[in-house]
């Protein structure tokens, strides 16, 4: 009986464990870039900021090369101070586009017409290189400051 209690008490905090690990939804009305457009202008060294909009642990875990973290609850306090002009490209990332579509919008409503978002997932699917450790600072002068 007590093995049947145990296994009941499993099956019962597995859905609350499932929940909790599920990814926030795409926001749908947010603009997408494509992992090939974004590797098509990084190749270009064309005006853009990669913004990763995940925490420092899942930055270093794995990232764009030369992407800036900031994650997404810091993001609009973080851009104030680092003097980004508004007509700079900016795309953010988060694994799987729950985040990054929200912070391209909250990007747009600050006034970064061109902000969109891109997934890590569809960068790693395309075989694109993938940057570990921590976030390296960046002048604002180079982030088109």
């Amino acid at each position: 009986m007590t093995r049947m209690a145990i296994w009941a008490g499993l099956l019962l905090t597995f859905p609350a464990f499932a929940t909790a690990q599920q990814h926030a939804p795409v926001d749908n009305s947010a603009k997408q870039t494509s992992a090939e457009q974004l590797q098509k202008s990084l190749g270009k060294n064309a005006k853009i900021v990669v913004i990763d909009v995940r925490s420092p642990q899942e930055f270093a875990a794995g990232h764009v090369p030369g992407a800036i973290n900031i994650p997404v609850e810091d993001l609009a306090k973080k851009l104030a101070e680092m003097k980004i002009a508004k007509d700079t490209t900016i795309v953010t990332m988060c694994e799987h586009g729950g985040r990054s579509s929200r912070a391209a919008i909250e990007l747009q409503k600050l006034g970064y017409s061109t902000a969109s978002y891109c997934t890590l997932e569809s960068w790693k699917k395309c075989g694109y290189r993938i940057e570990t450790g921590n976030a390296k600072p960046r002048a604002a002068d180079s982030a088109g400051g």
